[in-house]
Parts: structure tokens; sequence; C-alpha cells
């Protein structure tokens, strides 16, 4: 099913897909499990899972996260067989990953042993697009993120169901980004897919910084923390100091880049959702600036 038959996202069939490994580093870990799902829109489709036998021993510590055994991979496909017979399960559908680089580094390096080349799907990597979608959450790994937006989860660490549970994600972004179902494909694909996302990251073009940003902006220019008094998609208001680091373009809009004491890493913020913004020494006194209120 190529890309050129899809119209709306809501009649685009997905294949979300999870595997889980022995270890982090690629060149020297291997794949044990493999899970994934194909749905249209929440309906699953088809499922998708198989054990792996790494060709090495899997340390205890790593079978006291995932749970498997050395025993229960014994006679499992090899890495190589688990991976072609994946490739042709998800075949040229639009891929949904949590946290896609990780997942995808085992995969091609499996598939380079074999000098295969390099899948070509399209990539949604929910970790990446959540934070965007839903900023101000306490964490963006899947089970904090799934169970924060109400998602029901079976086995952690187990990879059919945190295929499951991308998936369940990624429904969630796109209900918020295409409400009434409508969305072409095309453009969903152009907004929100993980080499789109990048690029509108990192965008050459210039970026303008919105009316009523004037604090914001000149603690930028001269390298100043503030505060911020900030409410997340959820509703929830925090105040935070932040170090502005300049303009993002997502989805065609301009978000704030800064970091954030609060959370101890870099964050986007939306500026409609800046409620307050005060210099560091006036935070006891009144307001100065309100965001623009857009939603």
């Amino acid at each position: 099913m190529g890309e050129k038959l899809l119209i709306r996202v809501s009649d685009t069939e997905f294949a979300a897909l999870d595997l889980e490994t022995t270890g982090l580093d690629l060149c020297l870990n291997r794949i044990v499990e493999v899970g994934a799902v194909i749905y249209k829109g929440e309906t699953v489709l088809d499922v998708y899972e198989t054990l792996v036998d790494p060709g090495v021993r899997i340390h205890p510590r790593l079978t006291a996260i995932h749970g498997i055994t050395n025993r229960m991979v014994k006679g499992a496909p090899s890495p190589f067989e688990a991976v072609s017979e994946l490739e042709d399960f998800i075949g040229d559908r639009p891929l949904v990953i949590q946290n896609a680089p990780f997942d995808l580094g085992f995969i091609e390096a499996v598939r380079k042993e074999h000098s295969d080349e390099p899948l070509s799907n399209a990539v949604f990597d929910t970790c990446r697009l959540a934070p965007l979608v839903f900023p101000g959450l306490l964490s963006y790994r899947l089970g904090p993120l799934a169970r924060a937006l109400g998602i029901v989860t079976a086995r952690e660490h187990r990879a059919v169901d945190d295929a499951l549970a991308a998936m369940g994600v990624f429904l969630k972004c796109v209900e918020r980004v295409d409400p009434q179902g409508e969305m072409e494909y095309a453009l969903f694909k152009e907004r929100c897919c993980l080499q789109g996302l990048m690029e509108l990251e990192r965008s050459s073009g210039e970026l303008l910084w919105p009316d009523g940003s004037e604090l914001l902006k000149d603690a930028w220019e001269r390298s100043l923390k503030i505060f911020i008094v900030y409410r997340s998609g959820s509703g929830t208001t925090t105040r935070r100091m932040i170090a502005p680091m300049g303009l993002v373009r997502v989805g065609g809009g301009v978000m704030l880049e800064a970091w954030c004491d609060l959370r101890q890493e870099n964050r986007t913020f939306r500026f409609d959702r800046i409620l307050e913004v005060r210099p560091e020494k006036k935070w006891k006194s009144p307001p100065v600036f309100r965001g623009p209120s857009l939603c």
C-alpha cells in the first residue's frame, strides 16, 4: 500500500513497532524481541510478535527489566530473520516508533550486516512529537507519557505492548493536531514526520518574535534567565525559571526554546501558554506580561 493511495490521516494504515534488546549500544548489543501492530484509526488490523535469539547471553539485569530469559529465546529466529519478517509485515506503511533513532539503529545495523538498503518508510517519532503537541508533561518516556494521556497499557518493556502504547500516544497526538479528522496525510507527514520536525526545528528562515514577547527576547539577547508562569496542555500551571535559547519553527508555527530549571532540560514553549513573564529581580512584583490567548 503506497502513500500515493492515502488521502486523509484517518484513512491511513500505520505500523507501530518496538524492539527489546540486550542493551543500549547497537554496536555491542542485539535484538531479543520484535513487536509491531498495523492499525487504521483506533482499529488494530494485524499484529506481529516474536522473540529473537540474539546469539549472545542476556544479562540478568536486562531480564529484570523486560522479563526475557536466555531459555525463552533458545530456538527463536535470528535478528536477521526477525527483521526480515518485520519488513514483510510492515511493508511501506508509515512507521510509528517511540524514540525512533534507537529502534531504527538496531534494525539498520542488522540490515547493514547483510548489505541491505535502509528502510525508506516515513517515520513518526512519538518521543519527539508528543512534547510539541502536549508540552509541559513531567516525562516523555513511554510509560509515564502513556499514563499521562490516559492510555491503558499492559506489560512495559515488552515489544508488542510498547508498540500498542506508542500507537495510543500517536493517536492522541493526531486527535489534537487533526480534531476534525479531515487532514490530508501528505500535509500531516510534512508537518509531523521525524525528518520534517527536525528540519522545521532548525529552519534557516527568519523567525519573528511575537508581539508582547519583548522581555523574553531581551533575556535571550542578554543571555539572562527569566521567570515565567506556564500552562501545560493538561491545564496545569507551573512557575519556572528559564534561559531563552531562541525561536524554533514547529508545524508551521513558532515556539520558544529554552533551558528549563524546573525540568533540568531544554524545552519548547508555546507563546500562547506563557501566562506571565517577569524579570528575575522583579519576581515578586505585579505581572508585566500576559501572553496572547490563542486557544
